[in-house]
């Protein structure tokens, strides 16, 4: 029996010459392959994972370590404004001192150095908005109520109910 050839496309736009396999692909185009079968490995495939930035996150896939931080994280926006101002701070400081320490080699990489500055730039960019929204949540804390208000609302009150009595 003749088995039969791949048949997808490569990328000169020709159709592979390779023997498929069962299920009709070859190795290189997907014929080997089709992924954990175990739904428990599914869950926390983590092998493509570089940096973390764009990794999802499920409730069902953290650790109990990360579930109790999870709910110690404070929700106020106040404090999570401190919080990322001081960590954004952090970051700029470090992303500083590998410029420094990129400059002081023999042969400095002028590329890796336009990328952290160009990084920094971004995280600037990133802090301003912070200190932006803020201001705004300072401002709207200004303008609560002084308790003047309730005071009115309850002299009416009491008002409505003196005249109800009469």
């Amino acid at each position: 029996m003749e088995k039969s050839q791949c048949g997808a496309k490569t990328r000169s736009g020709e159709p592979c010459k390779r023997k498929a396999l069962a299920n009709g692909r070859c190795r290189l185009h997907g014929g080997k392959s089709t992924g954990p079968k175990d739904p428990a490995k599914l869950k926390g495939n983590k092998n493509a994972l570089k940096h973390g930035l764009y990794e999802t996150i499920w409730m069902d896939t953290i650790t109990d370590e990360e579930r109790e931080m999870y709910h110690q994280v404070s929700t106020d926006p106040n404090v999570q404004a401190d919080s990322e101002y001081r960590l954004s701070e952090l970051r700029i400081r470090r992303m500083l001192l590998r410029i420094q320490q990129e400059e002081q080699k023999d042969n400095p990489d002028a590329a890796e150095i336009r990328a952290i500055e160009d990084a920094i730039t971004k995280l600037q960019m990133n802090v301003a908005a912070l200190i932006r929204e803020n201001g705004k949540l300072m401002d709207m804390k200004k303008q609560t109520s002084d308790g003047s208000l309730d005071q009115l609302v309850e002299i009416l009150e009491r008002a409505r109910k003196d005249r109800s009595q009469k």
